[in-house]
């Protein structure tokens, strides 16, 4: 279940990778954050600054995101 939702004005993009509530998030870089449910399964990914490109690597389901990434036309980085 890989949802994901744009915001255009904040440059952002947060792709959905289930639906457990989320418990604590961890920050990879400035504009990569991760968040996790209590099980430490990975429930989400904010990505900020889309519009410079998107770092997908050390992304949990790296190949269902850059895929679902490819769809909106966003620069990948690596």
């Amino acid at each position: 279940m890989l949802r994901i939702e744009t915001d255009p004005k904040a440059d952002a993009v947060y792709i959905h990778l289930n639906d457990l509530p989320i418990a604590y998030t961890k920050e990879l870089d400035d504009n990569r954050y991760i968040d996790y449910a209590h099980d430490g399964s990975p429930v989400g990914v904010s990505l900020l600054s889309v519009s410079d490109g998107v770092d997908v690597e050390d992304l949990p389901s790296e190949g269902k995101i850059r895929k679902a990434l490819d769809g909106l036309e966003l620069k990948i980085l690596a």
